[in-house]
């Protein structure tokens, strides 16, 4: 076995080179590579090497919870096809090997154009010249969405929901999309987290036809658990509590790919400490310290949609009590359906 490749190594590398893939589907690309590398001869060598790849990308991750859905979902089909085959022969093995690997590399090709099905089913909810989204930080399905929207010539108004709370925004994805709305001639407002309530309790009708009734929270997931619940940028829970209390309805739109088989015990950091191994810490001053320890570990700025191959954004949990749908290739379903949905992908 000496042509195997280093799977933390190729990931990044796809995660560094091709800004629209995402976590999951590089974690996928990342093990069919290994399997294709390695001359496997056995069913409990083919088990045994996704399995230890598996588990060594998701410990190099601090936020392992987006491959985590893309890995658990290879396994699966792996393991489920072997078992449809249980007396593969040597010969027959090797037949078998290159066809799960040619239909692992399909099967990553048809979730690459998830993003254009769910902007697809997002049009029916951004009316023409009667609507104004609310989305916070910046999200590639999200950017789809509106994108095609501007560009099947339906006007409306966008809200980006800045994370830097108000500071100099270092989040150049944010910029990046609402230049591209501008270009498409889409009225485009950003406003900093803690002037949302504000911004959505004086709207007018003066600032063309925008009025509260017209408004809808969207955003982006990182990953969905089996209640509905979603894993997104930090930030997104609060967003979604403030919309729901202005009865604003909240969308979730989100590659099937990214449903998990986790279920949250509290919505709280206890969950989120076992999926996450690193957290956010809090240290407090007592006034004696001399130097900067005495912080937030973390970037608020850079919690709005920026990533690197370290998976180092925090995330919270939207509870599926404030989500109205989740918008997805197949279709719009509620949290609910999750359950029933992760049922067919898996059994």
């Amino acid at each position: 076995m000496n042509s195997q490749i280093d799977v933390v190594s190729h990931y990044k590398k796809l995660i560094d080179t091709d800004p629209s893939i995402t976590p999951a589907i590089a974690a996928i690309e990342s093990l069919v590579a290994a399997l294709t590398a390695q001359p496997l001869t056995t069913i409990t060598e083919t088990l045994t090497l996704l399995a230890t790849t598996s588990s060594e990308l998701l410990a190099s991750q601090s936020n392992p919870i987006p491959l985590s859905a893309g890995t658990e979902l290879l396994q699966r089909y792996i393991i489920t096809s072997f078992q449809q085959n249980p007396n593969t022969t040597s010969a027959d093995f090797t037949t078998l090997r290159r066809q799960l690997i040619q239909n692992s590399k399909l099967f990553i090709s048809r979730t690459k154009s998830a993003r254009s099905k769910i902007a697809q089913h997002a049009l029916p909810f951004i009316r023409d010249n009667a609507t104004t989204v609310i989305t916070y930080g910046s999200s590639r399905v999200i950017d789809a969405i509106l994108s095609l929207t501007a560009e099947s010539r339906r006007f409306f108004h966008v809200i980006f929901v800045d994370p830097s709370s108000g500071q100099e925004s270092s989040d150049t994805s944010l910029s990046q999309s609402t230049n591209r709305l501008l270009s498409l001639g889409i009225p485009v407002a950003t406003v900093p987290l803690a002037a949302l309530s504000h911004t959505i309790a004086t709207i007018r009708p003066s600032t063309g036809k925008i009025t509260s009734s017209s408004l809808i929270l969207l955003l982006g997931a990182e990953a969905v658990l089996e209640n509905g619940a979603a894993i997104s940028n930090i930030g997104s829970r609060l967003v979604s509590t403030i919309a729901r209390d202005a009865s604003i309805p909240v969308y979730f739109a989100v590659e099937s790919y990214k449903f998990t088989r986790q279920f949250p015990l509290n919505y709280s950091d206890s969950d989120l400490q076992t999926w996450v191994p690193s957290r956010m810490s809090l240290t407090f001053r007592t006034g004696l310290e001399s130097d900067e320890k005495s912080q937030m570990s973390f970037d608020i700025s850079a919690a709005g949609g920026k990533r690197s191959a370290q998976g180092d954004g925090i995330v919270d949990i939207t509870p599926p009590e404030l989500i109205n749908a989740l918008i997805t290739e197949n279709g719009t379903i509620t949290a609910d359906a999750v359950a029933e949905e992760l049922i067919k992908l898996w059994f």
